[in-house]
């Protein structure tokens, strides 16, 4: 860990001369949600080798700024882009991301590691100014990978990820392993977590989003129609045993 925290009795499951991830953190989130329309037909082929079922044909980029973030204390705040879409699966009615960028390679590990997310590294800016408005931007291996701006704007439409009053909650993954001797997968299994976040209503707004092609992440391939953009902040945002709902769910390999 970075700073002064200490990590609970066996948080970490490397051995002592190696880093090692907690499973406990906590911080404030800020959070930028452009909500989009996206060809079903291509997040269906995303969600391929997976058990879940799509919902819907939408899905949000959520640009998310998190102060305070204990696994990033020498940086001051965390950031994290998760382009997530709703799923069901036995029961749970959740959501998974589909693509996900981060800027602290201890958030990317633990995340990776821990819940099979899609986590990978970025940098990043997300510049808060005085009337509301907020721009950004996640550049991934010396490249631009996406930028936004948000506006405020009280008449602009909320759309969220359903339409309903009950939102997915928690997300859910396939959490997979390479064979250290052959091109196949040595173990998966299905993880699902919730986290405690207690968001403000959403702060409507128009958002111009721009996402560019690039060698390592086809996100551009997606073509999301912007449907609308919401600002959400949450001062109630962690992880651990004693915050969340964590589950291993099924073992699916071997």
């Amino acid at each position: 860990m970075f700073g002064d925290y200490d990590m609970h009795p066996n948080s970490g499951v490397n051995p002592q001369y190696a880093p090692a991830y907690p499973v406990e953190w906590e911080c404030a989130l800020r959070t930028v949600e452009v909500m989009t329309r996206v060809d079903r037909a291509k997040v269906a082929a995303l969600l391929a080798d997976t058990p879940f079922e799509l919902v819907n044909d939408r899905v949000a980029f959520r640009f998310m700024a998190s102060p305070g973030h204990t696994l990033s204390l020498h940086q001051g705040r965390m950031f994290d882009l998760m382009v997530t879409v709703a799923v069901r699966y036995e029961g749970l009615f959740t959501q998974t991301h589909l693509y996900m960028y981060c800027s602290d390679p201890m958030g990317i590990a633990a995340g990776r590691e821990l819940f099979g997310y899609t986590k990978k590294d970025c940098t990043y800016a997300f510049d808060e100014a005085p009337d509301g408005s907020i721009s950004g931007r996640v550049d991934r291996r010396g490249g631009p990978l996406a930028e936004f701006r948000f506006t405020p704007d009280p008449d602009a439409p909320v759309v969220r990820l359903v339409d309903a009053d009950e939102q997915p909650g928690g997300e859910i993954h396939v959490r997979r392993l390479p064979h250290p001797e052959r091109l196949e997968t040595a173990y998966a299994d299905i993880v699902y977590r919730r986290t405690p976040l207690a968001y403000s209503e959403p702060r409507p707004g128009r958002a111009a989003m721009t996402l560019n092609a690039s060698a390592f992440d086809p996100i551009a391939a997606l073509e999301p129609e912007i449907l609308s953009a919401q600002f959400m902040v949450s001062d109630v945002y962690g992880g651990g045993f004693a915050v969340e709902d964590r589950r291993l769910l099924k073992r699916l390999i071997p």
